[in-house]
């Protein structure tokens, strides 16, 4: 499997007077296309690592899903055989089923809440979850919000009754789904598009911008606004390769990493672009009255509930966690 150009020219770069910087080259994987919001961060976190490094440290990145789904690569990096891995909410809780815990439905009360959270207090309340999966947090990232694909319109849980729905394969989105009435499928963003296609589901929840990037409305035109996630993802890095890098190594990454913060900005700018452009392809973007979003969010009590016994006693220590970070955040 050939690299992308754009990581070529990074290692060729590295060629100085005539002579070979001897690098260190470490592999990332990463679900979303090069054209998206998060590909095009991504490729300028590979190029601020070769800027503060000279060349010696070089990230070689794999986007659209090359190395396989997110889950399997989840799993490569914990043991070592995948270097980084830019992971959505629902990715990194493969590893850490209680960092899915920030993507429970309707948790945060403001938009701003949930910055705040991210900002001060995400990294440090997983970090040792993080440390005993086999991983390392280098940055958290913005992702989105979940809302829902299907093939006929639907406005209030009650639509969902009897209706299959590609959920993610993660108790808060799936449990949330059941608990609104629907039959939850769980699969992988890269199945779902086929699904949908053959007829096995009717619908999908994804994040709204990724959702319209990687064609979810083509096959799920009626999108319905629900927001009922707002989901952090997180960029991680194996603990192994991480033990074997020198401490300059480390402080090169690590400067590289905030570029994954500007991903906020961008992803808020990119929604209602990305949304317009899909009603100008024959979606319909539905926008819920208060009396409907409120029979959404009223469902979230019983989902969490659910959530937490799922997760058990240190879901529940975490969900805490979580709770106070928003008491801190709300003042």
């Amino acid at each position: 499997m050939k690299p992308l150009r754009f990581a070529e020219a990074l290692v060729a770069a590295t060629i100085v007077s005539g002579g070979l910087v001897h690098a260190t080259e470490l592999r990332l994987s990463a679900a979303p296309p090069e054209g998206s919001p998060w590909g095009k961060v991504t490729l300028a976190f590979v190029k601020k690592v070769n800027e503060v490094s000279g060349g010696k440290l070089t990230v070689t990145p794999y986007l659209g899903s090359k190395l396989g789904g997110e889950q399997d690569v989840m799993k490569q990096i914990a043991r070592g055989r995948i270097d980084i891995g830019v992971a959505s909410n629902t990715g990194v809780s493969l590893l850490v089923p209680e960092f899915g815990l920030l993507a429970s439905p309707y948790a945060f009360d403001s938009v701003e809440q949930a910055d705040c959270v991210a900002d001060k207090h995400l990294l440090k309340t997983f970090g040792d979850d993080f440390e005993k999966a086999g991983i390392k947090g280098l940055s958290w990232m913005e992702v989105g919000y979940q809302v829902i694909f299907s093939k006929t319109p639907v406005r209030t849980p009650s639509d969902l009754r009897g209706m299959k729905l590609r959920t993610a394969p993660a108790a808060t989105d799936t449990m949330y789904i059941q608990a609104a009435g629907g039959i939850s499928v769980p699969l992988s963003p890269k199945d779902a598009v086929p699904a949908m296609k053959a007829g096995q589901v009717q619908a999908a929840t994804q994040l709204s911008v990724f959702g319209v990037v990687t064609g979810y409305d083509k096959v799920g035109p009626q999108i319905t606004m629900t927001r009922h996630q707002h989901q952090v993802g997180a960029i991680v890095i194996s603990t192994k390769t991480w033990n074997r890098l020198t401490a300059q190594e480390k402080d090169w990454l690590n400067q590289a990493a905030p570029t994954f913060l500007n991903l906020r900005k961008a992803l808020r700018g990119a929604e209602g672009a990305l949304l317009s452009k899909a009603e100008k392809g024959g979606a319909t973007v539905i926008n819920l009255s208060a009396n409907e979003l409120a029979q959404w969010k009223a469902i979230a009590p019983k989902a969490q509930e659910s959530i937490l016994n799922d997760l058990g006693v240190k879901g529940r220590a975490r969900w805490s966690q979580i709770e106070i970070a928003k008491k801190a955040c709300a003042g």
